[in-house]
């Protein structure tokens, strides 16, 4: 065992035995927090004009010329390659039922890269990151943040996807590494062709900024809090994101 699998998996048991000390009945949230709204604005517009002016003709294309069989191989093998952050992550979270079938279903699709889904979509994985992680720990998520060419996040989820791509780091191979650095363009078109028509709308809002801003928060509360939160979420960010569905 290498250095630097020691280290990772030194820093994965360590985490997973200080997860079980905490109670997961106890979901620290904080509230909405925007203290940088005119950054985020002026971030949000120059991401808004990179996407219109090249991410969204891209991406328009790409479902244009490309077989539906071909975009939806490409968004296979996409999800294969992050399902190791999921395992990891549900490690540490001791939820074992989902770290067992995501490293089943990893190695299976392993066979075909992931292109291919051997499962045919039977196995149910939920899909886990740092960000979550930290959750569990009851961090706060911190202020809202717009990051360049990224998008929306918080400072908690930031700092989660930070760490989740220095765990695929060093559990990868430098040619592995390149891979997926050549696919994060690819993530890109493939992700803005699936939410072409909400993005679109986002847009044709009043306020964009304020829509995006619950879109994200909401499903990634959802995402992470289930409905245990969403029964108890902010009554005003609630009614934005309730406007955004209509």
């Amino acid at each position: 065992m290498t250095k630097k699998y020691k280290f990772l998996f030194i820093k994965c048991i360590t985490a997973a035995f200080f997860l079980n000390g905490c109670s997961s009945s106890i979901k620290h949230v904080s509230e909405n927090k925007d203290p940088f709204e005119n950054m985020n604005r002026n971030v949000f517009q120059f991401n808004k004009y990179v996407d219109q002016k090249i991410l969204s003709p891209i991406s328009k294309t790409y479902v244009k010329r490309v077989p539906a069989k071909i975009r939806s191989g490409v968004s296979n093998h996409l999800q294969w390659m992050d399902t190791p952050n999921t395992i990891i992550n549900s490690a540490l979270q001791s939820d074992m039922e989902n770290t067992i079938l995501a490293s089943v279903k990893f190695l299976l699709n392993g066979l075909t890269l992931g292109f291919y889904d051997l499962d045919k979509g039977e196995t149910v994985i939920k899909k886990r990151d740092f960000g979550s992680t930290l959750a569990r720990l009851n961090v706060s998520e911190g202020p809202f943040l717009m990051v360049p060419f990224i998008g929306p996040k918080t400072t908690r989820d930031l700092t989660g996807t930070i760490l989740d791509r220095q765990n695929m780091a060093n559990l990868s191979s430098n040619s592995i590494d390149d891979l997926n650095l050549a696919e994060i363009p690819i993530n890109m078109i493939d992700k803005r062709s699936k939410m072409s028509k909400t993005i679109d709308n986002i847009y044709l809002s009043t306020d964009p900024y304020i829509k995006v801003r619950s879109f994200y928060l909401q499903n990634r509360r959802n995402e992470i809090y289930s409905k245990k939160y969403i029964e108890n979420k902010n009554n005003n960010m609630d009614a934005e994101f309730e406007k955004l569905l209509d």
